[in-house]
């Protein structure tokens, strides 16, 4: 018998990974996320397109009325901005997988470090801040520097380093300018970051891949490599730290991306998501050990698999290097064609094209383009894909409108407006 699954937020990726699987498909978009998904990636699949998927009621309705007519086996979602919908409808419909209570924790940093504190699980000081007293009395208690950053969110958006108490007022005004008014404080953590991804088997935590990160500015990332280097024991000790953590939380199904400062005191957690790594994580994976995170985490969730017992040895080594432009109208780009040529590079894309304004970099989404190499090792790879990264250059010009044009770029996905959406539409082809 054919096995259905909702998925929330997929992309044509994921759309393709359960057509592979053989499955019933029903997709929950919002209108915006519906509009970035090309007419060619959707072919039985049923799309539910809810205008407000912030009112639960609504969404919940939508699909218990089809999980009446034809059980859902899973629900599942690998995007960040599904994970709450997602919890919200194992809850209601009584599935298995991650539920509120553990999403909760995960995309509340503040929940979370209560939380793990309490259960002495990595435990890091942090508070609750609004304004810049708060700021200086942390500082003063735990000493700086320290982090503020938002309670919620991902991809590296308004993190700061705060040097001394003369820096309060400085960054209590650039996350003001972000909308930040409520934000949380943490010691600051030595050494390097890392990122493990884990699959989870009914409790059982099996470590996928780890790997090194490179960050710039305001902790924005531009480079992964996998495998990490790491000795044996310390990534025995990471794959314990991030084991309990992930107890602590209540994640005992599925994927999960935790981040991971290599401290002098021993690992300590960052934040955890439970969906699999950005950044092409999942595409080094597969390069590396040929495990393609979202099609496993999708074949366990709707049982069509058996638990991984072990990671296979690495087959290379993969890395991701980002590029960066200037902020303006792009001019010119040299070195693509050269670059995207290279027989190392298996993966090559470029943000913006020539026309196109690119933005100050302020978090992920900002950055100008990326590629993706192999190698012997992780540090050889990474190595490369910082060489040849360097050989993107963009020419960029100041323009007057640019925060008009960059709005233009980000809002004009479609011309269909929103109301031309009804809430369920039918398979296209």
């Amino acid at each position: 018998m054919t096995k259905r699954v909702c998925l929330v937020s997929p992309k044509p990726p994921m759309l393709q990974r359960a057509r592979q699987q053989k499955l019933d498909v029903v997709c929950v978009y919002t209108p915006e996320e519906f509009r970035t998904v090309p007419p060619s990636a959707l072919e039985d699949e049923t799309c539910l397109v809810l205008r407000h998927r912030e009112d639960p009621r609504a969404m919940v309705e939508a699909v218990r009325a089809l999980h009446a007519q034809a059980p859902f086996s899973a629900v599942f979602t690998v995007q960040e901005e599904g994970v709450v919908p997602a919890a919200l409808l194992n809850d209601e419909l009584g599935l298995n997988g991650v539920h509120s209570d553990t999403v909760a924790l995960l995309t509340d940093k503040w929940r979370m470090r209560q939380h793990t504190a309490a259960q002495g699980v990595s435990t890091v000081r942090a508070a609750l801040a609004t304004d810049v007293t708060d700021i200086t009395e942390f500082g003063a208690a735990v000493g700086y520097p320290l982090i503020a950053k938002p309670v919620g969110g991902s991809a590296s958006l308004a993190i700061h380093k705060i040097e001394n108490a003369a820096e309060a007022e400085r960054v209590h005004a650039a996350l003001a300018e972000v909308g930040m008014h409520r934000f949380l404080l943490e010691e600051y953590l030595e050494g390097p970051e890392i990122s493990v991804d884990v699959l989870s088997f009914a409790g059982r935590h099996v470590v996928v891949a780890i790997a090194d990160k490179i960050t710039g500015a305001g902790f924005l990332e531009y480079g992964h490599s996998i495998p990490a280097a790491l000795d044996a024991g310390l990534e025995a000790e990471v794959s314990r730290t991030v084991g309990a953590f992930l107890d602590s939380v209540g994640l005992r199904d599925g994927l999960s991306h935790t981040e991971v400062k290599l401290t002098p005191a021993g690992p300590k957690v960052v934040e955890g998501h439970n969906r699999r790594g950005g950044d092409r994580i999942n595409t080094m994976t597969e390069l590396v050990y040929g495990i393609d995170l979202e099609a496993a985490g999708l074949a366990w969730m709707t049982g069509e698999s058996e638990p991984l017992t072990a990671r296979p040895a690495a087959k290379c080594g993969a890395a991701v290097a980002f590029f960066e432009a200037e902020p303006g109208r792009v001019v010119a780009i040299e070195g693509a064609d050269e670059v995207r040529d290279h027989p190392a590079v298996v993966e090559f894309h470029l943000q913006f094209t020539v026309g196109q304004v690119a933005p100050p970099v302020r978090w992920s989404p900002d950055r100008a383009g990326y590629l993706v190499v192999t190698a012997e090792t992780g540090e050889a790879a990474s190595a490369l894909a910082r060489t040849l990264a360097g050989r993107i250059r963009f020419t960029t010009e100041p323009v007057d409108n640019d925060a008009d044009e960059l709005r233009r770029q980000r809002d004009l996905l479609t011309d269909l407006d929103q109301a031309d959406y009804v809430d369920v539409l039918e398979p296209r082809r």
